[in-house]
């Protein structure tokens, strides 16, 4: 199946696979329910990005993007600001603002910083989410887990595949372990680093490995449903959109622009009519 050119186009904003691990430190417990900068709790050392494969797009995430990543962190001046799981294309994140991650450092492949929670962390709308996310960092430290949000900066991506091209423009990897020469993730900005759960709440991810056109058979399903060719609402995980929302925009939308959907078939058989209507209105002035 052929994909339209914006369906191929390369995304714009990325995440980064889950990250877990949460590092023994000497700086106090790895864990801290109260107290640190906004007096709401603290978790020290969490794994924030990992050297290696991004999975389904084809990057590779290496030395110089963990630096890039770990200099974004300090150079903030009030920290990156971390949430409750990634937002969807039908939620922007508000109401799952955990706090702030500050404090970032590279230990060999893996950048790790400190999450400072907010105090209005422990009462959204969904209830403590500080707790939670501080009580599974203490019941399964080696579980926690973190993933990036960031924009992709496409110049310095491109300057370091030519830099790494043969006389044929074939790229290969200085990296040793980069075994199928994946290009080289390079940041332009980090938007956020999202506590999320990796078997449950981000089992694919925005770096999903296998069929590439998953998201194209979502997509259909999902229109038409909210078109209404299709009654019930499909099972969408790729896209993270309510079926239910997307139907009531479109409902909404056409029925003030006064449109109605109709199939190709029936547009033909319409037609069809208006024809045989119109030859017989000319009959009739004829006569």
């Amino acid at each position: 199946m052929k994909l339209p050119d914006k369906l191929r186009d390369p995304a714009v904003r990325f995440r980064a696979p889950v990250a877990c691990g949460i590092a023994d430190t000497e700086y106090g417990p790895r864990v801290q329910i109260d107290g640190v900068d906004y007096g709401a709790g603290l978790i020290r050392n969490a794994a924030v990005v990992t050297r290696g494969e991004a999975l389904g797009h084809g990057y590779w995430i290496d030395g110089e993007m963990l630096d890039q990543v770990a200099a974004a962190v300090n150079e903030s001046p009030n920290g990156v600001k971390s949430r409750f799981a990634h937002p969807s294309l039908s939620g922007d994140g508000i109401g799952k603002a955990l706090g702030r991650y500050r404090s970032a450092i590279r230990e060999g492949d893996v950048v790790r910083a400190d999450l400072h929670f907010f105090e209005t962390a422990h009462k959204t709308t969904d209830g403590d989410l500080a707790d939670y996310v501080l009580g599974l960092a203490r019941e399964d430290p080696a579980a926690f887990g973190n993933s990036i949000a960031f924009d992709l900066d496409i110049g310095a991506m491109d300057r370091f595949r030519a830099e790494h091209e043969d006389d044929k423009g074939v790229f290969h990897s200085p990296d040793e372990d980069n075994a199928s020469n994946y290009e080289h993730v390079r940041l332009n900005e980090l938007m956020a680093v999202d506590v999320v759960d990796e078997p449950a709440a981000n089992p694919e991810g925005m770096f999903y490995r296998g069929d590439g056109n998953r998201i194209v058979r979502e997509a259909s399903q999902l229109l038409g449903y909210a078109f209404g060719i299709q009654k019930d609402a499909p099972a969408v995980s790729w896209l993270s959109i309510a079926p239910e929302r997307i139907r009531d925009f479109v409902a909404r939308f056409m029925q003030e622009e006064e449109l109605a959907v109709v199939t190709a078939a029936e547009f033909k058989r319409l037609r069809r009519l208006e024809k045989m209507l119109t030859t017989d209105r000319k009959c009739r002035r004829l006569r």
